[in-house]
């Protein structure tokens, strides 16, 4: 019976943490030389005040509040301000184009918006949220501009520290997918979900209690308040992973005795340039890293730089499903020969999943059943998962949740991870690409990451490789798009040859100067259909009757 009570309100494990240990440090920011931090005690009481604000303000429970704020101290006063009374928090990330925010931002048809300054001069352009009821910002305000209250303001009010009593399925958090097979979609979090999750996580990567983690991804933070356990947020550009300064974000790791790191592969990959430029060296204890396929060469130069009694750990899962598995570096790195693709390990317990038939659009179960989809081992098929730290609809998206939800005759839900792979005789999953990205030539399946697994082989300055299809289906050209470290002598020749050693076609190599297009969140999974948008020419020319299976380069 999904009936009301306070226990059902996931911020009561905060409230739970805030009572056993106040005075611990739960959120530590750099700016510069100006370091912020703030107790459990402190940030529950925060969380109050704001949540007495808000309904001051005339904010009712399972209102929805758009947050645009960076991640900061005031991010999660607000956002746990919100959940706590029952309202719904739509996270907006940095990464999300300002078309995107605005779109999105009218169609959730906010009773509040809370932002940064910048944020509202987004909000006063669209028509439809400068009339948005209750406005706030995190800085000055003049007159009413640009919004009518002060965050500030809000933490002068008397702290009320009680949860709001709701349903399991109520909506608790609404964020967006990384959007890398589409637009983005609003992921409906309900305190239900957010509760199971934490218990996923915490289940499948455990923490010391007195630990500090270093995570980039702000649920995870909000996760690691839950848990009890300080977060030192790293001091970059979230927009920008691949550009960040590793020298200080290694020297954060020092200074504030980080012991484990929840992070994107490219902010692990700049760390570990420039750890040998730090006075001192961080104790880590682990890094947990996701969010792309990580390659054998990277999990290599990691277990070279990091310290040898660090565990890396490589998590499988996505917005709507994590963590739905993992696997160690080692482990991975010994057993990569044993397989084509990419092993993710063994499913997490609280987790059940099954492969079935690769289909581009909606999947028919009428007349058959899930069971009777379901593919023996070692074939390849896309990923479908089912468990309580499942997401089970986006936010006012019906399309979007008929085509990537299922029930089984049971009336049980699967996801669609859009991933596409197989499961080995010790049923473990191995990743070979993406439903979207998957090429068909002549009826002849081909998986871009075992074509791009096959073409690394060939040098170590290969830093990106996509494999795209172009052309009609009966006379398609099919190659790799890659970029390098540095110039390599006849790559091309080679990249050819191999990727037709290992049995797939290689009509063409082209080299590109510049980074690949990648998702804007991890800023490492490729952009499949931006790379090959911004090479539509070379391609183009490739498809021409007389067009040459010779490789070519892109300025």
């Amino acid at each position: 019976m999904n009936s009301t009570s306070q226990e059902n309100n996931v911020a009561r494990l905060l409230a739970e943490v805030a009572q056993r240990v106040p005075d611990r440090q739960a959120l530590v920011f750099q700016n510069n030389s100006t370091v912020e931090k703030i107790t459990f005690g402190q940030l529950w009481r925060d969380a109050g005040s704001i949540s007495a604000g808000l309904k001051s303000a005339g904010l009712n429970q399972g209102d929805r509040v758009i947050i645009m704020i960076p991640m900061t101290i005031d991010l999660y006063r607000v956002l746990l301000g919100v959940i706590k009374m029952g309202a719904v928090a739509i996270f907006v990330d940095p990464w999300i184009p300002a078309r995107q925010i605005a779109r999105f931002a009218a169609f959730a048809e906010p009773a509040a918006f809370v932002g940064i300054a910048k944020s509202h001069f987004l909000r006063l352009m669209q028509s439809s949220l400068r009339r948005v009821p209750i406005t706030v910002t995190t800085g000055r305000n003049v007159f009413g501009f640009p919004a009518r209250y002060r965050l500030d303001s809000f933490r002068d009010y008397e702290a009320d520290l009680e949860v709001a009593p709701v349903r399991k399925d109520d909506s608790a958090l609404i964020s967006f997918t990384s959007g890398s097979s589409g637009e983005p979609k609003g992921a409906n979090r309900t305190h239900q979900f957010l509760e199971s999750q934490h218990l996923a996580l915490a289940h499948e990567f455990p923490y010391e209690d007195s630990e500090v983690d270093m995570p980039m991804f702000p649920v995870f933070a909000l996760n690691n308040l839950v848990s009890g356990l300080t977060s030192v947020v790293p001091q970059m550009d979230f927009r920008k992973v691949a550009e960040v300064d590793g020298n200080v974000i290694a020297k954060q790791l020092v200074d504030f005795n980080v012991s484990t790191v929840t992070a994107s592969p490219p902010l692990l990959d700049r760390v570990a340039e420039n750890l040998s430029n730090v006075a001192g060296r961080p104790k880590l204890r682990r890094l947990l890293t996701g969010g792309a396929p990580v390659t054998d060469i990277q999990l290599k130069r990691w277990l070279e730089c990091y310290d040898s009694e660090t565990e890396i750990v490589v998590a499988y899962g996505s917005t709507e499903a994590e963590p739905v598995g993992h696997i160690h570096a080692r482990e991975r790195i010994a057993d990569s020969g044993k397989g084509r693709g990419y092993c993710t390990g063994h499913i997490s317990d609280r987790i059940d999943a099954k492969v079935i038939p690769i289909t581009k659009g909606l999947v028919d179960l009428a007349g058959t059943s899930l069971e009777q989809l379901a593919l023996p081992l070692g074939k390849v098929g896309e990923l479908v998962v089912s468990g309580e730290h499942v997401c089970r609809d986006y936010f006012k998206n019906e399309t979007a949740t008929k085509e990537n939800k299922l029930f089984d005759s049971q009336g049980r839900l699967w996801h669609r991870m859009g991933d596409t792979g197989y499961f080995d005789d010790q049923q473990r999953f191995w990743l070979v690409g993406r439903v979207h990205s998957t090429i068909v030539r002549d009826e002849e399946v081909v998986h871009p990451q075992l074509l791009e697994q096959s073409a690394r082989q060939v040098s170590d300055a290969i830093l990106q490789v996509a494999a795209v299809g172009h052309g009609p289906e009966n006379s398609m050209k099919i190659g790799v798009v890659v970029h390098l470290k540095e110039p390599v002598v006849q790559l091309e020749s080679q990249i050819q040859q191999q990727v037709e050693r290992d049995g797939f076609p290689c009509d063409f190599v082209l080299i590109s100067s510049s980074r690949l297009p990648v998702d804007p969140r991890h800023n490492s999974k490729i952009d499949y259909a931006k790379t090959r948008e911004q090479f539509l020419t070379q391609l183009d020319s490739l498809s021409e009757p007389n067009g040459n299976k010779t490789p070519m380069e892109q300025d």
